[in-house]
């Protein structure tokens, strides 16, 4: 996660965060003055995004979209996957593999959780849904990090606001996390606040107030991580009541904080908390010592659904890993497509 600035380094950043935003601007006027560029595919295009550096939860946002019983079957995914030998270039993934080494962690848990929806991977994702229509003929392409896209239509644009960011980070890089101007929010069908959890009411409310002074006629809904369960070392769900109380917490987020904290209210106490880049790969030699680490404490290993895919079963059950099974819900909830749809942000 990219901290915000020192306030020594504000005035020498305030020009370079200016003049990102800039550049940001112009290029968003330049495919606005050649819609030639931008494609246009016959399929309806959802994008779900966001407008800071680091996660913000769109994965488990996408997973419970395609979850939807009433999203079109006919349903593809575009995704950049990013770090992966495939984001410069081009690769299908669809099935229940075997599959190549190297493919992102947002990918692999998609997959698993969907192995029948075409996850199309690659950096030109003009080219990716093209490659869609041709062989799929999808009635819905899923856009994943697209606020920020400008090759395709959207129809639908979805931002993930995480609840938990210090106000001093909402400004543009490299003074702050953003991509992108605050006002560009405007833009947006739908404003969903995440984390919601884990940020005090006072600051779900003081974000309220600004996204609406930022996009004042959007729409805005408050999201939660909710623990639904476990799953063994051996790949079987157990109950939420019956996880490990005592565990050695790892996690290859941009924002772990989150998921350890989620541990520590779920009565799990945490004897240390290993925090590693996102989308790292979690070698075999890294893992072998933290499976040490927990030995050594009279711990488990736990770590997030996200990480477990990037783990092979066999290691998984040497090394005694327990994962945490999460859903996104509204705060009050209400399965999120279904929020969705009664604001009238959802194309089905």
């Amino acid at each position: 996660m990219l901290p915000p600035a020192r306030p020594g380094l504000s005035a020498l950043l305030a020009p370079l965060a200016r003049l990102y935003g800039g550049v940001a601007a112009l290029e968003r006027r330049f495919f606005g003055a050649f819609p030639f560029l931008v494609g246009r595919p016959a399929a309806t295009v959802v994008s779900i995004g966001n407008l800071s550096m680091g996660g913000t939860g769109k994965t488990p946002l996408l997973l419970e979209l395609l979850a939807d019983p009433a999203r079109p079957a006919a349903t593809a995914v575009l995704t950049r996957g990013y770090r992966s030998p495939w984001e410069r270039g081009f690769y299908l993934l669809r099935g229940p593999g075997p599959h190549p080494a190297g493919l992102t962690d947002e990918a692999l848990l998609v997959n698993a959780a969907f192995p029948d929806v075409p996850l199309l991977i690659g950096k030109n994702r003009a080219h990716a849904a093209a490659m869609a229509e041709r062989w799929f003929r999808p009635r819905l392409l899923l856009l994943d990090d697209g606020f920020q896209y400008r090759r395709l239509r959207h129809d639908r644009d979805l931002v993930l606001w995480d609840a938990t960011m210090d106000p001093a980070a909402a400004g543009l890089l490299p003074l702050g996390r953003l991509r992108e101007s605050p006002a560009r929010l405007a833009a947006a069908t739908a404003l969903l606040l995440t984390r919601c959890e884990s940020a005090t009411p006072e600051q779900v409310e003081g974000w309220r107030r600004r996204l609406h002074a930022w996009a004042p006629g959007v729409r805005q809904l408050e999201l939660a991580t909710v623990p639904t369960g476990w799953t063994d070392p051996h790949g079987q769900s157990v109950p939420l009541g019956e996880g490990p109380r005592r565990a050695l917490a790892f996690a290859a987020l941009a924002n772990p904080l989150p998921f350890f904290s989620l541990l520590e209210r779920l009565g799990c106490q945490t004897t240390d908390r290993q925090a590693f880049r996102d989308h790292d790969r979690l070698p075999a030699d890294t893992l072998a010592t933290l499976g040490r680490q927990a030995a050594g404490a009279q711990a488990v290993l736990a770590c997030t659904e996200k990480d477990r895919v990037k783990i092979d079963p066999a290691t998984a059950t040497r090394l005694g890993v327990w994962t945490l099974v999460t859903r996104l819900r509204t705060t009050t909830g209400e399965a999120v497509p279904a929020a969705l749809r009664r604001l009238g942000c959802l194309p089905w």
